[in-house]
Order: structure tokens, then sequence, then C-alpha cells
């Protein structure tokens, strides 16, 4: 978490000094692991969030005093009560939980060549190395399938003709199998002989989404992943992603 998200996540600057002072201990808290806080570590943690050093007696005195105190006196210096944690979790606990980041290191397509052109082509690579670094192989293969279809879908509109794999109504392009039938034959896109392989690609993907007694294993994407980067280098380079 960087220190300038949770200030924009807690509304940390309009907040008084014990409500800054516990919230800035948190955020310590989750970061570190730090469960007791000393003068001079609450200075320290005040400028790195940009706020002039309270007075740490002061600020010990109101945060641990009276019926409603958050903090308790600890080795010299303040730590959380049980309940002022909890209620910091409760509200705040959220902001730790990632639910963007994918882990993958190119173990089936190449992230240095393939990502950095357009944020959600990388989400899409990052999820087939992961997919398949997790065993997940259906999984893997219906992404394979995506990828490969926007790939063709990017180059036919590099190339000002995707109209011709537009729906009647223009709306909407048509389905992955007539697009494969047109690409074959298009002057314009001039496939190289990868094109002989396309419909394996897009087999694939179908039986893991469509076939209801299918599940694929590990060879069944390894079988095609030669001609799969193959596929993918000369569309990336069809629509200037290369």
């Amino acid at each position: 978490m960087k220190i300038l998200d949770f200030i924009d996540n807690t509304d940390l600057k309009k907040k008084n000094e014990c409500e800054k002072a516990e919230l800035i201990c948190y955020f310590q808290y989750k970061e570190n692991g730090d469960e007791i806080f000393h003068a001079n570590i609450i200075g320290e943690l005040f400028a790195q969030f940009g706020f002039s050093s309270p007075n740490f007696s002061r600020l010990k005195k109101k945060l641990t005093a009276g019926s409603s105190k958050r903090f308790i006196i600890k080795d010299g210096g303040i730590g959380f009560i049980a309940a002022t944690l909890q209620e910091l979790e409760r509200k705040f606990g959220n902001l730790w939980v990632d639910n963007t980041t994918i882990e993958s290191d190119s173990e089936l397509l190449d992230e240095d060549k393939f990502c950095g052109k357009r944020e959600y082509l990388n989400k899409l690579i990052r999820q087939i190395n992961h997919t398949y670094n997790a065993n997940c192989y259906d999984a893997t293969a219906v992404l394979m399938r995506r990828l490969f279809e926007v790939a063709l879908i990017l180059s036919y509109q590099k190339a000002g003709i995707d109209d011709q794999i537009k729906t009647k109504d223009g709306n909407s392009y048509i389905m992955l199998e007539g697009i494969i039938k047109d690409a074959k034959n298009n002057a314009a896109l001039k496939i190289s002989r990868i094109k002989n392989e396309f419909d394996t690609f897009r087999m694939v993907g179908n039986f893991s989404a469509h076939n209801i007694t299918y599940t694929a294993g590990r060879k069944d994407i390894d079988d095609i992943k030669v001609n799969y980067r193959v596929m993918l280098e000369e569309l990336y380079n069809k629509a200037g992603l290369l």
C-alpha cells in the first residue's frame, strides 16, 4: 500500500491529530507488523506522511486517557487496544486486499515481448501464464482462444477492414469461426502459413469451454504453444503492436 493511496482512501488530511496518529500507526502495523509506537517513531511516521511532528506526551495522554481510550501505554510507548485494531481492520483492512495483481512470469508467453502494449492484453497474457503455471489448463485454453480472437480483430482494425468481419447490423463482430474463414483468404491481411493452425487454436479453446466431459491437460497446451507464439507475434505485428 502506498502512502498517498492510504491518505486518499482514509481522507487522512481532514482528520484531527489523534485520528491521524491512529491511522498512521495502523498503516505501520499493516505494512511492518509494528505493535508499539514510541515518540521518535511517531514523529518519523508523521514526517513520512507529510505532517508536522506532534507533541508525543500530549498525544499519548489524549489517546490513552478516559473511557474512550484507543491505545494503552506499553513499554514506554503506545499500542492499540484490541477493539481499536478490530475496528480499523473492519473499516480499512480491505485496502490491503489485492484484487488486481496477477502473479506470472512468462511461463507460457513471453511477457517482455507481448506485454506493455495495451493493458487489457497485458491482463490476458498474465492470466494465461498464471493459469498454465497453476495447472488450470482448461482456463488457459479458453484464455488463449480469447487472446487469439482479440489479436485477429486488432489486425483487421489496423488494416481498416474490420467491417468485413462485422454482423449485418455493424454493431458486433461475427463468430471466431467466421473470422478465421475470412482471414485465411483475406488478401489485405496476407497471413502467412500459420493460418493453417488457426482452427486448431479455436478448437482447443472450444473443447475446454463447451465440451461437457473434456478437460484439457498440459500436453494439449504444449502441443500448440510454439505455433501459438508464432501466430501471436505475426498478428501483433499486423495490429501495429510490435
